[in-house]
């Protein structure tokens, strides 16, 4: 095959967008979200977070303008600032974002054990029904970006429509008083917008539908489909985290458990709410999943036909015309995670990890826009960000502090003492950033040194010989 296949829609651009972040795990961050500010009104963090993504998104569709190939962010940084720092922090970006998919699974096993109950024992099961779902996921995406689409795009439409309207349901059958939420001393700005950085965690990934550039029917949908994406999502988040809130018990909400979503339509429905949130619960971990694979593959297939993985995972499918090695690199990297986050149960640290991980790549996105604009102020632009430098800018100092307050967010121990909750997840950031940076500095320039012998030595090679 010379290339992948530009067969993809406006429609498949929007749910492949937001098909990441609609997963089980936005159930519990939601309701962390909730329980972090005034409960009744988390909407308001939601929709600042949603904003601000829009803000992002923004960029983003500048900058898929510029390069609408797989390899895109990969190409942002490079262009702005050197190929040593894309590599570094693309690929770092990708490992740690795709570790999402450790507490994603981990939350689906949950649901399934508390549907089926245990058979062998809760770790055996636990990773039967990870392996299980992500399998499946593998499966349709090698089978061809085409069938791939049509199944994002059903899934996808169906999660929108039964979260808006059970949302919908629950608001109009609930007393919702938000006045005494907005007298209520927990009700500050401070919390309002540490809420607002973990609701970032509810829309992380929306912009890894720009590695599918090159599948579309035409790039410049892929900018228009994150900006539709980022809206539906904020819209049906901040309606949904309130209905969840109202619809469940003081208790339940304060129980810790991992699956809220779930007692949630048991309260409203009885055990027929349970079964139909327990299918919604498994349809949004496979579309997750599938966003994922899909767009991870991309990029892992761009960055091994530039040298920068092995090449291996640029080999196309003969038939599908699809990145079958990369596909399967992502599968095995993904269980990989499963077992990880089975053995630590640390779900809730990815949660914050990814959340912490995507300001940071809002961060350096607004500056390549920035440099990028200064470097080739004359580079056609399908689209361009409004009011100059002001939207990166308000990128830049917004989504540092956002990264920062996660970073600083404390609690008190037994005693009494503040303690710093999340400063594990900038250690092992950083420890993910200088392994990248090594993999940069190390191996990257040998793959290229090989692929430079090979292309010399097929040059030299004449007619006839082997």
């Amino acid at each position: 095959m010379s290339g992948l296949k530009k067969v993809l829609k406006l429609r498949t651009v929007v749910s492949a967008s937001a098909g990441l972040a609609m997963a089980t795990s936005v159930y519990l961050a939601g309701l962390q979200i909730a329980l972090s500010v005034v409960g009744e009104l988390a909407w308001i963090s939601i929709l600042v977070a949603g904003a601000l993504c829009m803000l992002s998104a923004m960029c983003f569709s500048e900058l898929v303008s510029l390069y609408p190939t797989a390899a895109g962010i990969k190409l942002y940084i490079q262009h702005a600032f050197n190929e040593k720092a894309a590599i570094a922090i693309g690929m770092f970006y990708v490992i740690a974002g795709a570790s999402i998919v450790g507490a994603e699974s981990f939350l689906l096993s949950s649901v399934m054990i508390d549907t089926v109950g245990v058979w062998v024992s809760p770790m055996v099961d636990r990773f039967f029904w990870m392996s299980v779902f992500i399998l499946i996921v593998a499966y349709i995406n090698y089978r061809g970006v085409q069938i791939t689409g049509w199944a994002q795009d059903l899934m996808t439409y169906l999660m929108f429509a039964f979260l808006l309207a059970v949302s919908i349901y629950t608001l109009a059958t609930h007393k919702v008083d938000i006045g005494p939420a907005l007298h209520s001393p927990d009700f500050t700005i401070g919390k309002v917008l540490t809420a607002a950085g973990l609701g970032v965690f509810l829309f992380v990934g929306f912009e890894w539908v720009t590695p599918l550039a090159e599948e579309t029917e035409d790039y410049r949908m892929v900018g228009k489909g994150m900006m539709l994406a980022v809206a539906l999502l904020a819209i049906t988040y901040s309606l949904f985290v309130l209905a969840m809130y109202v619809g469940l018990t003081e208790e339940q909400r304060h129980s810790g458990t991992t699956i809220p979503h779930i007692l949630y339509g048991r309260n409203l429905f009885g055990a027929a709410g349970g079964v139909i949130f327990i299918f919604m619960s498994l349809l949004a971990s496979v579309t997750s999943f599938n966003s994922g694979v899909l767009n991870f593959s991309r990029f892992g297939y761009a960055m091994a036909r530039a040298n920068i993985l092995p090449r291996v995972f640029s080999k196309l499918h003969p038939d599908y015309a699809t990145p079958w090695v990369a596909i399967l690199g992502i599968t095995i990297f993904a269980l990989a995670l499963c077992l990880f986050t089975l053995f630590s149960g640390q779900f809730m640290f990815i949660i914050t990890m990814a959340a912490a991980l995507e300001c940071f790549i809002y961060v350096v996105i607004s500056l390549c826009l920035i440099r990028l604009r200064k470097k080739y102020p004359d580079q056609e632009r399908a689209y361009k960000v409004p009011f100059g430098k002001l939207i990166p800018i308000v990128n830049i100092v917004v989504f540092t502090g956002l990264m920062l307050g996660i970073f600083a967010e404390t609690t008190r121990d037994a005693l009494g003492r503040i303690m710093f909750r999340n400063y594990w997840v900038a250690v092992v950031m950083a420890a993910f950033a200088l392994v990248m940076t090594a993999y940069a500095y190390v191996v990257v320039p040998r793959l290229q040194q090989a692929a430079q012998q090979r292309t010399s030595q097929r040059r030299r090679r004449r007619p006839g010989q082997s």
